[in-house]
């Protein structure tokens, strides 16, 4: 079966994934935890513990939090992980269609399909990254059960094979791309769909600035009490 990949598809992917992930870093905005003293965490924190240990205490912090923080610490950090199942296929399906659109322009038959493998290797991190989020949201508890340190070893590996697989097609599809328009090797038509993404960028930085500026004010009036 012959899957024909067009830019328009992904320049709406693309802009599907910004404004996902723009409701995403709205939510982050809650993310504080308590140990000992309140503190502000990433969901990378909480995607790479180092340790079972260093989880459950993230988690129980949000429950140790004074009202109203601890609610809405709780609320927007399940509320992004399952915002996070709408994030995965754009995610996902935009490197899939990056990595096929440039397995469509090589000219060796080697790298053609090396990137036709990153492509389809996609659903491997998408399923992963379902895990990662069930695996989470089933530890947000005021009492979250420590992991084994074999659970928690294999957790680790997930992500390491998840992040692996979709860093190494965005750098890879990225590069060969820059090269392609370096060497000018690319068609006029493309260029629409360049200023079209830069666009799409632009607009997201826009309003990130301007979300950050209201938060960091808001934040100088009511600042966080321990």
């Amino acid at each position: 079966m012959q899957i024909i990949i067009s830019w328009p598809w992904f320049c709406a992917v693309f802009g599907l994934l910004l404004v996902i992930t723009f409701m995403m870093s709205l939510q982050s905005a809650h993310f504080y935890t308590k140990d000992n003293v309140i503190y502000k965490f990433s969901i990378i924190d909480l995607e790479l513990p180092s340790t079972p240990t260093e989880l459950v205490n993230l988690i129980k912090g949000l429950y140790k939090l004074p009202e109203p923080l601890s609610k809405k610490a709780v609320s927007a950090l399940k509320g992004q992980l399952y915002i996070d199942f709408l994030f995965m296929p754009c995610a996902y399906g935009a490197l899939f269609l990056l990595c096929m659109r440039v397995s469509e322009k090589m000219q060796p038959a080697i790298g053609a399909d090396i990137f036709l493998v990153l492509a389809w290797l996609q659903g491997i991190a998408w399923l992963c990254d379902i895990i990662e989020n069930i695996y989470l949201l089933r530890k947000i508890d005021p009492n979250p059960v420590l992991s084994s340190h074999s659970v928690h070893k294999a957790y680790l590996y997930m992500e390491a094979l998840k992040w692996g697989i979709a860093l190494t097609a965005a750098i890879c599809a990225v590069s060969i791309i820059c090269y392609f328009w370096l060497s000018g090797f690319y068609s006029a038509g493309s260029l629409r769909y360049a200023g079209i993404m830069a666009g799409e960028i632009i607009l997201f930085l826009i309003a990130s600035m301007i979300f950050l500026k209201k938060n960091k004010t808001r934040a100088g009036q009511k600042p966080v009490q321990a």
